[in-house]
């Protein structure tokens, strides 16, 4: 311990700032010594994806670990199936997959690739490739339609037990469309849940009316566990975009599972 004291004196020296506060307890990283430590940490990851991008066995039997992170209900509805394929091609890359519905940060989280669903992206520190539009649209269970009515316009749906994806972007509100532009409609959810799939199980056990992308739905509309409502609102697209942090030295493994996902996305979707 004495050793590395010394040279983090030294390195303290040299910088000109302090990197930790110590004192005959503990020691504590300063605001300079995070913003130190992040800013080493992010040039050896470039280093390590620059050696990797070079490395010729990469480019014969490509290997390694992908880091991805995505919506819940993404993976049952294509994503896994996506992975599967892929893998049969390349069986040496192997996946840790984080399913989350909340915005990761790429750098912190340490992900290499991130899908998201949004009607447009705020952010413009990452690069991003957009997969494929999906339409959004309120859903309900037969039951429900049939033991309560359906609404015809959205001022009727206050009559209604209305439930909402609680951990979307969106947070409290769905997004709709009016002469055009996009406006907020809350109300008192019956039920806000965090969980694609646990909504989208709610929706099926008629326990309410929903917003919900297309692409998570019709799986359900197609086996008669939910039905579509229509002429109660107008709702944006909502487009699917694989995000990355940077264009550079990408490592061989992520450069081919970009080329296969997008044309994995075109060709089904």
């Amino acid at each position: 311990m004495a050793v590395v004291g010394r040279r983090i004196s030294a390195l303290e020296h040299t910088l000109g700032f302090k990197l930790l506060n110590r004192t005959t307890r503990q020691m504590h990283i300063t605001p300079a010594g995070q913003s130190y430590y992040q800013g080493c940490k992010s040039i050896l990851a470039e280093v390590s994806e620059l050696e990797d991008s070079l490395t010729s066995q990469q480019l014969e039997q490509p290997g390694g670990l992908i880091r991805l992170s995505a919506p819940d209900s993404l993976a049952d509805t294509f994503l896994l199936e996506a992975i599967k394929h892929f893998q049969s091609d390349y069986p040496d890359i192997r996946f840790d997959l984080q399913l989350e519905n909340q915005h990761v940060d790429l750098i912190e989280q340490d992900i290499d690739l991130t899908f998201r669903l949004a009607v447009d992206l705020i952010d413009s520190s990452y690069v991003a490739v957009k997969l494929f539009d999906t339409s959004l649209g309120l859903y309900a269970a037969p039951d429900y339609l049939a033991a309560r009515g359906v609404p015809k316009n959205i001022k009727e749906l206050e009559k209604h037990d209305c439930l909402n994806m609680g951990a979307s972007r969106f947070g409290s509100h769905w997004s709709i469309l009016v002469e055009g532009e996009l406006a907020r409609f809350k109300q008192p959810w019956k039920l806000s849940i965090s969980s694609g799939p646990g909504l989208l199980l709610a929706l099926t056990q008629g326990m309410g009316i929903g917003m919900v992308p297309e692409l998570f739905a019709q799986p359900h509309v197609e086996v008669g566990e939910l039905t579509l409502l229509t002429g109660v609102a107008d709702f944006p697209a909502i487009g699917l975009y694989l995000i990355y942090p940077s264009r550079q030295h990408l490592p061989y493994r992520l450069k081919l599972f970009l080329e296969f996902i997008k044309k994995w996305c075109a060709e089904n979707h």
